[in-house]
């Protein structure tokens, strides 16, 4: 019987960096998993502060896994992503629609940084126009990361959102209801990524870093991850202040995004943050609409909930 080849799935944190390791792309098809915590300095809102020291970091990490030369997927930082829905002519091919796409850049396309990475889905068709989403990110600040991969060994295939890699399983496991608009919440130490999904689509997202000290996580061997070193009512305020930006964000949502004519049905709560139970229970009581978490689903992922986002990632290909 052949071995497929193992796949690297790779997700970036600024303390943390996940992996899971596949033969082939299903959840079944899960070979290794972990996380190799960084030091403070390395990476910072997703970006490349010191590249020499995470290079080494990666490099460590691919010579004891034995990874050299394997295919890569990674997912591109959140804090780059930028979503916009556009019209664009119908009838146009994907690189007709890439061609159109940039050539309005800097006239009706507005994008807070020059010379982007672009994909787009199509959303709907009209009349003599098709409606799209376009996801945006800065092509330097992806070549730093694609160019230390290929330095270390590792061969970079797929480059994804780690909000659509989240949905994706959320979807696999056939949990979208027929008509519901979701707001994914990625609550992370480092920072709290909010997406909204309507028809499925992804087509609002907020990037927001967190108000807490970064030195004041360490590394707990007990707990075999990062754990808050710091005041307790510190960590209370900042989980306040979250659910308040949450509650704002959603308004947003209905009253500019989709002038009134929807809201928020459902919440998607995920990421490695402590106090998710008390933050889904803190949820409940806020908000009147359910509550979906991903750590209750830990007995169908077969693994931490943590992973969800890398996982998703993996089995990416399984869904083409």
């Amino acid at each position: 019987m052949l071995i497929n080849k193992k796949h690297i799935n790779l997700i970036m944190k600024d303390r943390v960096l996940r992996y899971i390791v596949t033969s082939q792309p299903t959840i079944e098809g899960i070979i290794d998993y972990g996380e190799v915590i960084i030091e403070p300095g390395l990476l910072e809102d997703g970006k490349l502060v010191d590249g020499e020291a995470f290079q080494i970091v990666l490099e460590k990490l691919v010579k004891n896994k034995k990874w050299k030369n394997a295919p890569l997927s990674f997912c591109v930082p959140d804090s780059f992503v930028t979503i916009r829905e556009q019209l664009v002519p119908k009838g146009l091919t994907k690189e007709e629609t890439k061609s159109y796409i940039n050539m309005e850049l800097e006239e009706s396309i507005r994008l807070p940084f020059s010379n982007p990475v672009i994909d787009f889905v199509i959303v709907s068709e009209e009349k003599d126009q098709s409606k799209i989403l376009i996801f945006a990110y800065p092509k330097q600040k992806i070549n730093e990361f694609l160019q230390i991969f290929e330095k270390v060994g590792l061969k970079p295939k797929v480059a994804d959102l780690g909000s659509l890699s989240l949905y994706r399983l959320y979807y696999q496991f056939d949990l979208p209801n027929e008509k519901e608009d979701l707001l994914l919440v990625q609550w992370g130490k480092d920072a709290t990524v909010l997406t909204a999904f309507s028809d499925n689509k992804p087509i609002f997202t907020r990037y927001i870093k967190s108000a807490l000290s970064r030195s004041t996580w360490s590394w707990s061997d007990h707990e075999a991850e990062l754990v808050w070193t710091g005041a307790e009512e510190d960590i209370e305020q900042a989980i306040a202040d979250q659910l308040t930006t949450i509650e704002r964000f959603m308004d947003f949502y209905q009253y500019s995004v989709m002038d009134g004519n929807d809201q928020i049905t459902k919440i998607l709560l995920s990421g490695d943050f402590p106090y998710m139970e008390r933050i889904e229970l803190l949820m409940k009581e806020r908000f009147d609409i359910k509550i979906e978490s991903m750590s209750r689903l830990e007995e169908k992922l077969k693994h931490p909930a943590k992973y969800a986002d890398v996982m998703g990632l993996a089995i990416k290909s399984k869904n083409k």
